[in-house]
This record gives C-alpha cells, sequence and structure tokens, in this order.
C-alpha cells in the first residue's frame, strides 16, 4: 500500500464549487478504494489523497486527468455557462506525488458529499412538484367554477 496525492487547479478561476469534489469521491469510490478524499484548498484548488496499491493510485490519476473536465461538463445542468467559467481547458490535474507520511482517512467520511447532492436535487423535484401542484390545483379550482356557470345556465 501506498500514499499520494495530486492537485486539481483552474488555470484562470477557482475549481471549487464546481462538481471536482464530488466527481472525483464518486470516481474513487466506483474504483474501489477505501481510503481517500478530495479536500477544497483555501487557495481555491481541490486535493486529492488516495490510499492503495500503487498501479491502481497510478491509473485512477490518468483517468481522472484525461476526463475530468468531460465529467465536469456533463455533470453540468448549465454547460455553456460553466465553459465560460471554466474555459477550455481551464482545469489541470497536477502530477500524482507518492508521499508514505500522509493522513489519508476513511472514503466514508467524504461519501456524504454524494448524499447531500441527492438531498439538493430532491429538493429541486420536490419544488417543481409543489410548483406544479399549485398550478394544478388552481386550475381544479377554476374548472369548479366554470362548471358551476355552466350548470346555473
Amino acid at each position: 500500500m501506498v500514499k499520494a496525492l495530486f492537485y486539481i487547479e483552474g488555470k484562470k478561476i477557482s475549481v471549487q464549487h464546481i462538481g471536482c469534489r464530488l466527481i472525483v469521491t464518486n470516481e474513487l469510490i466506483h474504483r474501489g478504494f477505501r481510503k481517500g478524499g478530495a479536500f477544497n484548498m483555501p487557495d481555491g484548488r481541490v486535493e486529492v489523497v488516495l490510499e492503495g496499491d500503487k498501479e491502481k493510485l497510478i491509473e485512477a490519476h490518468k483517468e481522472v486527468k484525461e476526463n475530468l473536465h468531460k465529467w465536469i461538463i456533463n455533470a453540468s445542468e448549465d454547460r455553456e455557462e460553466l465553459k465560460k467559467k471554466i474555459g477550455n481547458p481551464g482545469i489541470e490535474v497536477s502530477e500524482l506525488e507518492f508521499n508514505d507520511d500522509l493522513l489519508v482517512l476513511d472514503i466514508g467520511l467524504f461519501s456524504h458529499s454524494l448524499t447531500f447532492d441527492q438531498i439538493y436535487k430532491g429538493v429541486d423535484v420536490y419544488k417543481e412538484l409543489s410548483k406544479q401542484s399549485k398550478e394544478l390545483t388552481r386550475a381544479i379550482k377554476n374548472l369548479n367554477k366554470t362548471l358551476e356557470k355552466k350548470n346555473k345556465k
């Protein structure tokens, strides 16, 4: 088992609040990592730490480096706005640095970000359903009034 880290940074902007941590954490979990995570840094970068088989770390880093920009664009609800914000390519992934002195925590501690993402999506769906429900209720009330007027004639 080895420990390593790499950074994700924007050429012109912070890479925080565009989905980097969520996407990278999801990728690490799906690759079977038990230890690792992505953290927002005070300088606007995202730090990714990993622990596992050296070849597995190298492969995961390569996948992130080659696909992160595409993953972020695909996950975005407003792709054009995101492209304007981050540029093209706009995001850089640093080289993988091996360091056995790193503190690498259980990846389960970071999976909460995936749960919160699903909660946010659920809230958005609920808001839309609630809006539609109000419109439907209003339409039914108007229909009742129309039927009452028709019956009076």
